[in-house]
This record gives structure tokens, C-alpha cells and sequence, in this order.
């Protein structure tokens, strides 16, 4: 998800979220329109079209953009795309919150989604207030802002999806589902290295500025020390490795005069 949005992630901002969230709201609501939007038969560009015509001028030029990146995905089910838009609201949050405040942003976003789990886990009365089919959007969010006053911007968007539109789930487990989307995007951000023998303090810290430089963000840096390694630091940052061992360079060398 994370590379189908990179367009978007560097100047992502709570509204854009919003935005993508009230999408798959209207997809939720009108199973013809969902159906239409993923169905195989028809081209990409077709589908894309349709997409423009519908959503064009009801939202934000930025959230029409995601829904048609994300239309012209596969999907499994005609639910897919809905399910998508949503992963896609989360994870624009999350980089919101990374805009702001850096890693720091995005953590406190995860303490903001487990703190208002645990809250609803704790309190049975709350938790059918919540899920009162009776209640208007308004009235739960309302309810959100005296129960949880202090939550970050990106935590509020979130939260106020889970309690207003929980797409058949509890709020409460959404809300868990939110927290380990999020803590996933906050693992791509934290640098493991391995090296052969411990870092002093200093050493960590020029490491986590180079790699900086690298990233272009803040990184957290995480030492492990691997005694199979002969020299050399293997960085992992997510899913991309940087292995300037010795024993690989060696490995790569032997590779070479056996070709």
C-alpha cells in the first residue's frame, strides 16, 4: 500500500485522509457503483473514468488521485476497493502524522488508537454508545471529545472513523487493526544494524545521521551485535538491507573468480 500511495505519503495531511475515508463511505453505501469500480470486464481506464465522473468535485482533487491509483488495482471481491480506500486513510494518516512530528507523531498516534481500545474494552456502557445504531455521527463524535479530549489531530481522524463508520466490526478491534497498520509503517522507519562488536554512543549517533541522509528522515537505530559477521555493519530499514559486511563482500568476490 505504502508504494502505491509514495505520491502522496511526503505531504499528507489529516484532511486528505478524510477525504479518502469518506470515498469508501459512499462505496460502502452504493454496492452498484462498488461493483462497477472493480469489475474485471471493464479496462482500467474505463473504470478510472467512471471514478472522475462520480467523485470529481464531491472531494479534494488529491483524494480522486488515490481512488484512481487504488481503482486500477486488482482486487479480490467487490469489497476489495472499499477495504483498500480504508488501508489507504489509515496509512495517510500515519504519514501525516510522521509530517509533523516525525517518528514521535506517529507513535503518539498508536498510543492515542490503544488508549481509546482499552477505554472502550474497560466500559461496557461506552462501548454500546458507540455502536447505538440510533446515533447520529455528530452525537459520537461529540461523545468522542469528552471521553478522549486530548487526542493528537491524526488520532481524532482516526478514532472518529472507528466509532462512525466501523464497517462491521467493534470499534474497539478496528481500532486495533489501525494500531498495527501504523506500527508497521513505523517499523520502515526503524534501521537495524548488525554488527561484529558493540557501538559507543557516539558511533550509534553518527550512524543514525548518515543514515539520515540516506533516508531523508529521523531514524531510530536499533544494535545488534553478530558475531558471524566479519567486519562491516548490515542495515536493515524495512524490507531494504545495506550489507557492507566483510564476509559478504568476500562471498561476492569468491562469486566472481568461480564465474
Amino acid at each position: 500500500m505504502s508504494r502505491v500511495l509514495e505520491r502522496w505519503t511526503g505531504a499528507a495531511q489529516p484532511a486528505l485522509a478524510r477525504d479518502v475515508f469518506g470515498i469508501a463511505a459512499v462505496l460502502d453505501e452504493q454496492g452498484s457503483l462498488r461493483r462497477a469500480l472493480t469489475d474485471p470486464a471493464h479496462s482500467d481506464d474505463q473504470r478510472v473514468a467512471l471514478a472522475w465522473r462520480v467523485f470529481e468535485g464531491r472531494t479534494s482533487r488529491e483524494a480522486c488521485e488515490v481512488l484512481d491509483a487504488l481503482v486500477r488495482q486488482r482486487w479480490s471481491g467487490d469489497r476489495g476497493l472499499a477495504d483498500g480506500l480504508e488501508a489507504a486513510g489509515v496509512t495517510l494518516t500515519g504519514h501525516a502524522a510522521e509530517n509533523r512530528a516525525g517518528a514521535e507523531g506517529l507513535d503518539a498516534v498508536v498510543d492515542d488508537l490503544l488508549g481509546v481500545q482499552s477505554l472502550l474494552d474497560s466500559d461496557a456502557e461506552l462501548q454500546r454508545a458507540f455502536t447505538d445504531a440510533r446515533a447520529t455521527d455528530d452525537a459520537k463524535r461529540m461523545l468522542l471529545g469528552r471521553v478522549a479530549p486530548n487526542l493528537s489531530e491524526e488520532g481524532r481522524v482516526l478514532v472518529e472513523q472507528a466509532v462512525t463508520h466501523p464497517r462491521g466490526a467493534l470499534p474497539q478491534r478496528l481500532l486495533g487493526d489501525f494500531a498495527d497498520r501504523l506500527a508497521e509503517l513505523r517499523e520502515r522507519w526503524i534501521a537495524r544494524v548488525a554488527t561484529p562488536y558493540p557501538l559507543d554512543d557516539s558511533q550509534v549517533e553518527r550512524l543514525r545521521v548518515a543514515l539520515g541522509r540516506i533516508y531523508g528522515r529521523d531514524l531510530k537505530v536499533v544494535v545488534d551485535t553478530d558475531r558471524s559477521l566479519v567486519g562491516g555493519l548490515r542495515v536493515t530499514v524495512g524490507d531494504q538491507v545495506i550489507d557492507g559486511s566483510v564476509a559478504t563482500r568476500l562471498n561476492e568476490l569468491q562469486l566472481k573468480l568461480g564465474a
